[in-house]
């Protein structure tokens, strides 16, 4: 593998390491969902998850970006998806300002798609977030649709370019400081006086549209305010369609007839461990914790558990070496583990399913995946002899 710029692999380690506490707040925020609620509380409990869901998305392209190979295919996305997203973002702020909000998406633009869904989510999110933070009356306009280059083509040739327009009804941009608009650590006059900042983000916001192929820009609309545009390089492709997230928050209904399970946790996070408690008693199921993979071997010996949940990244035994323990036991060989992890990619499934592991779960932690996979290590219990 190639040497990798010691700053981007940093950036790589730090998103790696929010995905914890990432899957700890979807997985607490699934967990309100599943108690009764009223209209309201369902909905913005559904924003919060759907940015929470923004950030992981973010963290994983950013590991993505450092870790896999040069030769890989970029998985592609929807550019209004990840607009609409990023607008979800700033639905209660602009709520609790009084502001109205509104996006539009061209019907050509839902057929645009990008392989840069983190650049463009954090030049959209830079934009939303000024546009809110500085409008303190009137509204807040998203639009996307389908454009032509920033400039003429000179080979004649007129790519796709997905155009993304947020206007505000704000103080606007002065004539003078507009030269120096996107410029690092500079800042307007209004927003010195009302709000922090550190005059990097429209800043950002204009590299990385460039490094895109694109641009961004601003006007002045005639209303007064601002107008920022967007330009990015997109294509044409199928996107699945997106689905609401309030149909996303699973609620596992356990059969009555189903005898009980029991489950011993393996995980050195104490809050991991409250949550995946949580949900066995949400699950109906009994349960052990324990935060090591040795005390993890001196407990199996003592009760008989229908699956094991068993984290991978721990201090000292880690969970590969702990599964190839547990398998080593003859008494243990055919006890049912599943990998919870948040490095996936870095580990890969055929390496854990080598080792011993029936089934792998993703942090952050879906409720239904993690249902299912209990539910089919405790209907088929594999009872082999171990692995090599």
């Amino acid at each position: 593998m190639p040497d990798r710029d010691d700053e981007a692999v940093k950036l790589a380690l730090l998103a790696h390491d929010l995905r914890t506490p990432l899957a700890a707040m979807r997985l607490t925020a699934e967990l309100i969902g599943s108690r009764p609620l009223d209209d309201d509380q369902f909905e913005k409990l559904s924003i919060l998850i759907r940015s929470i869901d923004a950030l992981t998305a973010m963290t994983g392209d950013l590991v993505e970006a450092v870790s896999s190979d040069d030769n890989a295919v970029p998985s592609q996305l929807g550019v209004a998806d990840i607009v609409q997203d990023c607008v979800e973002l700033f639905e209660i702020a602009a709520d609790e300002k009084g502001l109205i909000f509104r996006l539009r998406i061209g019907p050509s633009a839902r057929g645009l798609v990008t392989s840069h869904a983190a650049e463009l989510r954090r030049i959209v999110t830079t934009l939303l977030d000024n546009a809110v933070k500085y409008t303190d009356r009137g509204s807040v306009d998203v639009e996307v649709s389908q454009s032509g280059p920033p400039a003429a083509d000179q080979t004649g040739e007129t790519p796709d370019f997905a155009r993304v327009s947020i206007t505000d009804t704000g103080p606007g941009i002065d004539p003078e400081e507009e030269t120096k608009l996107f410029r690092p650590f500079s800042r307007g006059k209004h927003g010195l006086q009302t709000a922090e900042g550190s005059g990097l983000g429209l800043w950002g916001a204009a590299g990385q549209s460039l490094q895109l192929g694109g641009q961004l820009s601003l006007q002045r609309p005639e209303a007064g305010g601002s107008r920022f545009e967007l330009l990015i390089p997109a294509q044409r492709g199928t996107c699945a369609e997106r689905q609401p997230v309030l149909e996303s928050i699973p609620r596992p209904e356990r059969k009555a007839a189903a005898p009980a399970a029991h489950v011993l946790i393996v995980d050195d996070n104490e809050t991991n461990c409250r949550l995946m408690s949580a949900l066995m008693e949400s699950f109906g199921y009994s349960f052990d914790v324990v935060h090591s993979g040795d005390e993890a071997l001196h407990m199996l010996p003592h009760k008989t558990y229908d699956a094991v949940l068993l984290d991978l990244n721990m201090p000292g035994k880690s969970g590969i070496e702990t599964a190839r323990d547990i398998k080593a036991d003859p008494a243990q060989s055919g006890l049912p583990l599943i990998a919870v992890t948040a490095a996936l990619e870095a580990v890969g499934e055929t390496r854990l399913y080598a080792v011993g592991f029936k089934d792998v779960i993703a942090k952050p932690l879906s409720p239904a995946d993690l249902f299912a996979a209990l539910e089919r290590a405790r209907l088929t219990p594999d009872r082999s002899s171990g692995v090599s």
